[in-house]
C-alpha cells in the first residue's frame, strides 16, 4: 500500500497542510499500533509540489487514488487556500477562488476511513 501527501512547502509548510500531514502520521501510527498493518507493505511517500502545481497540495492519494475518490465523497480540503509564489506573492489556489469552504486540514477520521476501506481489500 502506497501511501502520497502532496503539499507545497516554500520554506514553511501553511497551516491547512501541517495540520493534514500531523493528523495522516497519528492515523498511520495509531492503525500501525492497531497491528492493522502487519500482512501489508507499507510505503509512504512525502512529495514537496513546485508553486506550479499548487492544485495538487494538500491532497492524500493510497495506491494513486485521491481519498475523496476512495470514500465516494466530494473533498472539501483539496488544494491550498493561499500560498506565496517564488517572488513572494501571494496566490490563491482554484478551489479558494471558487468559493469553498475549507477545513483547517484533511481530520483523521477522514483518513482513517480512506486508508481502512483500502486496507478492506487486501
Amino acid at each position: 500500500m502506497l501511501i502520497e501527501w502532496r503539499h507545497l512547502d516554500l520554506g514553511e509548510t501553511c497551516g491547512r497542510c501541517s495540520d493534514t500531514g500531523a493528523n495522516l502520521w497519528a492515523v498511520i501510527t495509531e492503525l500501525g499500533q492497531e497491528h492493522r498493518f502487519d500482512n501489508v507493505e507499507l510505503e509512504l511517500e512525502n512529495t514537496i509540489l513546485p508553486p506550479e502545481r499548487m492544485d495538487e497540495s494538500n491532497i492524500v492519494l493510497i495506491n494513486g487514488v485521491p481519498i475523496d475518490h476512495i470514500l465516494g465523497e466530494d473533498s472539501p480540503f483539496g488544494g491550498c487556500s493561499s500560498c506565496h509564489d517564488q517572488s513572494g506573492q501571494e496566490q490563491q489556489c482554484p478551489d479558494a477562488e471558487s468559493g469553498r469552504d475549507f477545513l483547517k486540514g484533511i481530520p483523521e477520521a477522514t483518513l482513517r476511513s480512506a486508508i481502512l476501506k483500502v486496507l478492506s481489500r487486501y
